[in-house]
């Protein structure tokens, strides 16, 4: 069966390649289990942990049930499987946009004369290796945090309780049915992933001679693509990009929206609602609140990754706007553009807002928190004691921020070193301006030559 007659789209020629390297598993089971954890998990699991608010103790001793809670729930298991589902989920975009970056070259090969250089199969097990190692991470995590049993009563012995303490917590039952459910959904996506990876390592035993290029090269050559609007930006995109910036930049960027909405905003919801100092003088909560916190650390991270994800949106819209104009000024003609230059700029304004941010985070804010904290502001009458709901909670979703900004300054600035390496700009102005200047100094030496002979003839002349 042969595919010349169909033309498929951009698309579905990616889809073909992910097919191509896929079992059954990989193809039906697995991404539907995925859906079902994501379904299961945004509609039921967040709505029964409400974090404190309905977590009582019977003691009113100030900040005492704050610090019994934090001690019950060190991470949210809401939050431990967000983080979960998105590191599960993270290989298989990078490697779609892998797929997303052989197609975009076996289009460029199939305009010209190339060879396409990738190894498709070998990041697909990768990939698959990677979700098995994040499923065995989090099922033990799970296991050594929360166990697989809730009971309704907890007695606690915290530093700001005047003694051992009961306390209830609500929706005990429903809770362990959902710490069963997502230890059991984890448990089969592990099993399938392990079934995955042994049937692609035994399904896919290639001779000494063959390798996945090949294959992919077949494969995207008996394709005959239509032109599309995606397809051209997806191009021109990655005409100048490196790897990193291909496949892995864009996943770690979704990888922090995800974070940000899903995980730290519910810890940070009520943050001034759940502070309290041990006085009654009004305004010193509020006060001490300013002074630990001049700016919630939830506004800080979602105003770091608009601004992080802000040239890259303006490198798109660059490009759009290339790729518009082209159409408009008819077929043929080639409109100048400083594509290498905006991406370039793109990362360095990614390297510099990354570090700035760690920077501040590191300054104001450090990286842990304590559950009480002592603050001398002006409303209050003296030294008092204020208390943070969620400390440790809040201190794991700070190192994580914090090395998600790493990690992305970091790989951005291999990224921009990479390109500059692969690219070259300074090598290709030099090219651009030596025959310029040996065309300009051949004309010179021809002119003297000929003022010389002329010059000589004379003297000759005179001579005779």
């Amino acid at each position: 069966m042969t595919m010349r007659s169909q033309k498929l789209g951009f698309l579905n020629s990616v889809l073909c390649k992910w097919h191509s390297q896929a079992t059954l598993i990989g193809k039906s089971v697995l991404p539907v289990l995925l859906l079902i954890r994501l379904v299961i998990l945004g509609a039921a699991v967040h709505t029964v942990w409400l974090d404190e608010e309905e977590f009582v103790c019977n003691t009113q001793m100030e900040g005492c049930t704050v610090s019994c809670y934090n001690l019950l729930t060190p991470l949210a298991p809401a939050r431990l499987w967000t983080l979960q589902l998105l590191l599960v989920l993270a290989p298989g975009l990078v490697f779609l946009c892998y797929l997303i970056h052989l197609t975009n070259q076996e289009n460029q090969v199939r305009r010209g004369d190339g060879e396409v250089k990738g190894h498709p199969l070998g990041v697909y097990q990768a990939c698959t290796a990677s979700v098995i190692l994040v499923e065995v991470g989090f099922v033990v995590m799970q296991s050594l945090l929360h166990g697989f049993w809730v009971n309704e009563d907890y007695s606690c012995k915290a530093v700001s309780c005047p003694h051992s303490v009961d306390c209830t917590i609500p929706y005990a039952w429903e809770k362990t049915v959902f710490l069963f459910l997502m230890f059991i959904t984890s448990c089969i996506s592990l099993l399938l992933n392990v079934v995955e990876l042994v049937c692609v390592l035994l399904c896919n035993k290639r001779s000494p001679g063959q390798t996945d290029a090949g294959n992919v090269l077949q494969s995207g050559s008996e394709v005959k693509e239509s032109p599309c609007f995606l397809r051209q930006l997806v191009s021109l995109w990655h005409s100048h990009a490196g790897l990193l910036g291909k496949t892995v930049l864009p996943v770690l960027q979704f990888i922090r929206l995800v974070v940000v909405v899903a995980a730290v905003q519910p810890v940070w919801d009520n943050d001034l609602r759940d502070f309290f100092c041990d006085t009654q003088q009004p305004g010193c909560s509020q006060a001490g609140f300013n002074h630990l916190f001049p700016i919630s650390l939830y506004h800080y991270w979602t105003l770091q990754w608009v601004l992080v994800l802000a040239p890259g949106l303006i490198f798109f819209c660059y490009l759009v706007h290339l790729i518009v104009l082209e159409k408009q000024s008819g077929p043929g003609t080639q409109v100048k553009g400083h594509v290498l230059g905006a991406y370039l700029a793109l990362l360095l304004a990614v390297v510099l807002l990354e570090v700035g941010f760690a920077v501040v985070q590191k300054v104001v804010f450090g990286f842990s928190l304590s559950t009480m904290h002592t603050i001398m502001s002006t409303p209050c009458p003296s030294r008092v004691e204020c208390y943070v709901s969620q400390a440790t909670e809040k201190t794991v979703f700070m190192v994580i921020m914090f090395s998600l900004a790493c990690l992305s300054g970091l790989l951005t600035l291999v990224e921009l070193c990479m390109v500059l390496m692969t690219e070259r700009p300074w090598v290709k102005q030099r090219e651009h301006k030596i025959p310029e200047t040996s065309g300009l100094q051949m004309e010179l030496n021809v002119k003297d030559e000929a003022d010389t002979t002329e010059q000589n003839e004379s003297y000759t002349k005179l001579n005779i």
